[in-house]
């Protein structure tokens, strides 16, 4: 089985990981090392950048390239509007299925703080995470979320531990026994 290693911890294959930060700078010192050994390998990157930040992360990564797709995240998920978890999951789903490797798949979640102060989109939140949980258990896959500790407090937080298999938090990768598997 193909295995990713992510701040020197070995990934498996189908690896859903919530990754708690401080900042972008922390977030950049794992993330682009990440995306860099997997392009190096052959391997198909997507990543959703925060507002601003996309042609920073193509630069960092020596991209764009016909491996690495760099979107904004807030224009992809449209923070404005409800979020159309199912959508989006069909697109990552198509996407994977066009590369014919294995693909890694990173998001900064700076984007869903602006719209978390509205009734249901905690609830939105979970169940994308919920669904993205079952999407990267039947694709060739490993998926990232990056959650900035400077800007999501406790109510997000808890929610976002139980909705990811795996945390990574200060250099250590932990298997979470507090991870609610999503229904078939």
């Amino acid at each position: 089985m193909t295995t990713a290693v992510f701040d020197g911890a070995p990934l498996e294959m189908h690896s859903h990981l919530c990754v708690f930060h401080h900042g972008p700078a922390e977030r950049d010192e794992l993330l682009i090392p990440f995306l860099a050994d997997g392009l190096r390998r052959g391997e198909a990157c997507q990543y959703f950048a925060a507002a601003g930040e996309r042609a920073g992360a193509e630069r960092e990564l020596g991209g764009p390239g016909p491996r690495l797709e760099v979107n904004e995240a807030a224009s992809r998920y449209r923070c404005d509007d409800a979020l159309d978890s199912d959508a989006f999951m069909a697109e990552l789903d198509d996407w994977t299925r066009e590369q014919g490797t294995p693909c890694r798949v990173a998001g900064d979640m700076r984007w869903a703080g602006r719209s978390l102060s509205r009734p249901g989109q905690l609830d939105a939140l979970f169940q994308h995470e919920m669904n993205a949980s079952r999407w990267v258990s039947t694709r060739p896959v490993y998926a990232l979320c990056f959650y900035d500790l400077d800007l999501f407090d406790g109510d997000v937080i808890v929610p976002m531990v139980n909705a990811h298999p795996q945390i990574w938090m200060i250099g250590v990768l932990l298997d979470n026994p507090y991870h609610q598997r999503p229904t078939p």
